[in-house]
């Protein structure tokens, strides 16, 4: 378990599926990574993923708002084949958009995977026109590396960022 004064992250699980089900089927939340209509059983193959990932390295967590101990959304590390290197990766319920709760929760898993995990380089990949997830990777300290083709993205491209 990681957290900080507003949340906690514990290990995603089969309990969390309703919850990933649910925002993967947010037309809003997924506009930038996909879109929506991602099936169960894609969305229990990236479960059972992480559930792999952080048995063997401690990388997919649940992002656990601590004053109502509501599940809000989840963090996760995991290979970027694009970029071939690990990735950090987020997604919030919409209703807890704007509140800094993925810069919290972003920041802790990348300080835990630099420091704890030993992880260096972590990227990201963001469509230009999520500037919102642009800035929590400029917040956490990620610092701009290189744009590349991503054409499942609605600008076609992804700005990568990489941590110092």
């Amino acid at each position: 378990m990681l957290s900080s004064n507003r949340i906690i992250l514990n290990p995603l699980s089969e309990a969390d599926l309703n919850l990933m089900i649910l925002m993967n089927g947010d037309a809003e939340t997924m506009r930038f990574v996909g879109g929506t209509g991602t099936p169960i059983s894609k969305v229990q193959t990236f479960i059972q993923k992480q559930k792999i990932h952080f048995e063997q390295h401690n990388w997919g967590w649940m992002v656990i708002e601590t004053r109502q101990t509501e599940k809000i959304g989840f963090v996760f590390l995991q290979p970027c084949s694009r970029l071939s290197e690990i990735e950090i990766g987020y997604r919030l319920c919409r209703n807890y958009w704007g509140q800094g709760y993925a810069t919290e929760s972003a920041k802790l898993l990348l300080s835990h995977a630099l420091t704890e995990l030993h992880l260096n380089p972590i990227v990201a990949a963001v469509d230009p026109l999520n500037t919102a997830s642009e800035r929590v990777l400029q917040k956490i300290g990620m610092q701009y590396w290189k744009d590349i083709d991503w054409e499942t993205t609605p600008s076609g491209f992804a700005r990568c960022y990489k941590a110092p």
